[in-house]
């Protein structure tokens, strides 16, 4: 699943000279790039392909699996690799669209009579087709804190959430990404076939692609013997830590992004698409019509201004769980990956023939240049693309930006006086679609249980007249938060959140929730 920030810092062009015949042809110097990476980002680990057709002109591990033990990354080492994984779950739907067994169109409801959007309108013209098309009209990560950083709800819930979050805007008018869709279209898959979706995905993908050491579940991804721990940072510190093991994702979001790969496995994945959606037994597994199909885009969305300035990109589109752009005059087909403590890059430029995917066990904003760089590199060398040089000054103003804003208010948590007796706040507060949140009196001071989370859970600060802020045990989040209540005469009834900071990734959409006091 993503999350929201995947750009990276880049550098000047380097390129190694070697000698062709009569004259010297220019290639990229790979290693040079991912060792520009490591050291721009502080990398605890690095993995990284680089695939041509058939070939695989360069795959190389870097770092350790676990800043703590220090266990080198091979290239067996499973990475959780977020979002990107939204494509296996299309990739099965559209062999199912070629069995004529489902069409993208085919109404949601005829696979989950309980799924409901909150105007009957949507619930009746919603289709397969805007499940995985982030264009549903909700809320931008509408409901991922259901599962984020360690919820573990269930079919149900989402369900919930659906009915009762209302739209932000129009349906299929704007792009929002969301993951809960991508769950529930999981959801349909899983009837569709009558098995769980990670073993369609095993049998339908794994099995077929050669990909044999992959996981479909984010628990068993994590659980494997050669696989990394996550790691993360609190904003303005260097040093990663091992990331809290709760914040593994549940094994309900796998179709929204929890599967775990090695780099060798995605060699593979690359080629399966650079060879048209062919096995390297040769095996056809989708129709050129639903190849075209699946790179076809849906929504509209806003090109990125750095793609423009280093790739010349004129235009972005999200299509069946990939994302659309060109590239110095080239279609690029990519998606960004990204789970709490490790971040992913898959992209192809099918005209050129070359694919390139990279994965850090860091949640690090901006592992994209890298893949971005290495492409850049290779079909146009000439336009001296310095993309670590243009991302560089994002990411720095991104830190800046975190530290600046979690010191927000530091000075009137020491000073604040309550407007009123802290224990006219306490009580059971209810979401329509989280659920229940209670706030109690702990060591003299306010206390604000989550219900969800385990690790939501801390004490309330005051720093204005009845607005509290949330500082979560847990920093490296980068998620506190503001608690408002709401006040009518002088009773407390309700509560809403919003976080602190402006980089705080939005499945922490805290601003999402409308808490009533009931109790």
């Amino acid at each position: 699943m993503k999350p929201g920030h995947l750009l990276l810092s880049a550098c000047m062009a380097c390129y190694a000279t070697v000698a062709s015949g009569q004259e010297a042809s220019i290639s990229p110097d790979y290693e040079t790039r991912a060792q520009e990476a490591i050291e721009a980002l502080g990398l605890t680990g690095l993995a990284v392909t680089v695939v041509n057709g058939d070939e695989v002109l360069y795959q190389e591990t870097y770092g350790v699996r676990d800043i703590t033990t220090g266990e080198a990354i091979d290239q067996e080492t499973l990475f959780p690799f977020g979002s990107i994984g939204k494509a296996f779950t299309t990739t099965a739907f559209a062999m199912l669209v070629d069995e004529g067994t489902v069409g993208w169109d085919d109404p949601v409801k005829d696979f989950i009579p309980d799924f409901e959007m909150s105007d009957p309108y949507i619930t009746r013209e919603f289709t397969i087709r805007d499940l995985v098309t982030h264009r549903s009209g909700l809320p931008l990560g509408a409901g991922d804190l259901l599962f984020v950083p360690d919820g573990d709800p269930d079919i149900d819930s989402i369900l919930a959430v659906l009915r009762t979050i209302p739209p932000s805007t129009s349906f299929r008018a704007d792009y929002a990404y969301d993951n809960l869709l991508y769950i529930l279209a999981g959801e349909v898959l899983s009837r569709i076939e009558g098995k769980p979706w990670d073993q369609v995905i095993r049998e339908r993908i794994f099995s077929q692609v050669g990909m044999d050491d992959c996981e479909a579940l984010p628990s068993k991804g994590a659980a494997a013997e050669n696989s990394i721990t996550q790691h993360m940072r609190t904003p303005g510190e260097p040093t990663p830590k091992p990331v809290d093991p709760r914040y593994v994702l549940s094994d309900l979001s796998a179709p929204a992004g929890g599967l775990s790969c090695s780099i060798t496995d995605l060699a593979k994945w690359a080629q399966f698409w650079l060879n048209e959606a062919t096995t390297a037994d040769g095996e056809k597994l989708l129709s050129d019509e639903q190849l075209q199909e699946v790179w076809s885009g849906v929504t509209i969305t806003n090109v990125n201004p750095i793609y423009a300035e280093q790739g010349g990109s004129n235009f972005s589109q999200y299509a069946l769980g990939w994302s659309l752009t060109d590239i110095h005059g080239e279609k690029m087909i990519s998606h960004g990956g990204g789970v709490l403590g490790s971040v992913a890059h898959f992209a192809l430029v099918p005209e050129e023939d070359i694919a390139v995917f990279v994965m850090a066990n860091d949640y690090v904003p901006g592992i994209s240049s890298l893949a971005l760089q290495i492409l850049s590199d290779t079909i146009a060398p000439e336009d001296d693309a310095r993309w670590i040089e243009a991302i560089g000054a994002f990411y720095d103003n991104y830190i800046q930006t975190s530290v600046s804003d979690n010191a927000k208010d530091v000075e009137n948590e020491d000073t604040f006086e309550p407007v009123r007796e802290l224990t006219a706040y306490t009580g059971t507060y209810e979401d329509p679609w989280y659920g229940t949140s209670t706030v109690s009196m702990k060591d003299g001071a306010l206390y604000l249980d989550m219900g969800r989370s385990e690790v939501l859970d801390t004490a309330l600060i005051p720093v204005a007249a009845d607005k509290f802020v949330a500082r979560w045990p847990d920093s490296t989040l980068n998620a506190d938060a503001y608690v408002m209540f709401e006040v009518e005469g002088d009773a407390v009834t309700g509560m809403t959140m919003e976080a602190v900071s402006s980089t705080t990734d939005f499945s922490f959409d805290f601003h999402d929730l409308d808490f009533t006091r009931t109790e």
